[in-house]
């Protein structure tokens, strides 16, 4: 029993250093501030390769608009957004298929600096977005 608890104080002491020196977890948003990061606005998203961008605009009548070339450019798919609860949801009318995210929904953190980040219901990161306009 001796043995134990001269092993439980190092262990406590390894946890505690371990959590300091983690940051805390993005504050995610409530439906109310995720929805003032949507409507009538438009993220820039880092393309998972290459220096390239994609742009989110998502219209206050539940309009979103995927450009792929430049945020003024054409849209290259077009969909539905609304909220649930503290969730976005969207639909695109065809992009994404091949990939599995045609339709999705997601939870906003804000990683402070005007960076955030969209969580899936899973908890891993969908994509990280600054807001442009």
């Amino acid at each position: 029993m001796k043995s134990c608890s001269r092993l439980l104080i190092p262990f406590s002491m390894l946890f505690f250093a371990l959590c300091a020196n983690f940051p805390a977890a993005a504050a995610t948003l409530d439906g109310t501030a995720a929805k003032g990061l949507i409507s009538d606005r438009t993220w820039q998203q880092k393309a998972r390769s290459g220096p390239t961008y994609k742009y989110w605009s998502w219209m206050s009548d539940g309009s979103v608009c995927l450009r792929t070339d430049g945020k003024t450019d054409k849209c290259a798919d077009t969909g539905r957004w609304k909220l649930d609860d503290d969730r976005l949801c969207f639909e695109l009318k065809w992009g994404g298929v091949s990939i599995g995210v045609k339709s999705t929904c997601f939870r906003i953190s804000d990683k402070g600096k005007g960076l955030y980040e969209t969580i899936q219901d899973n908890g891993l990161t969908f994509f990280e977005f600054s807001i442009v306009e």
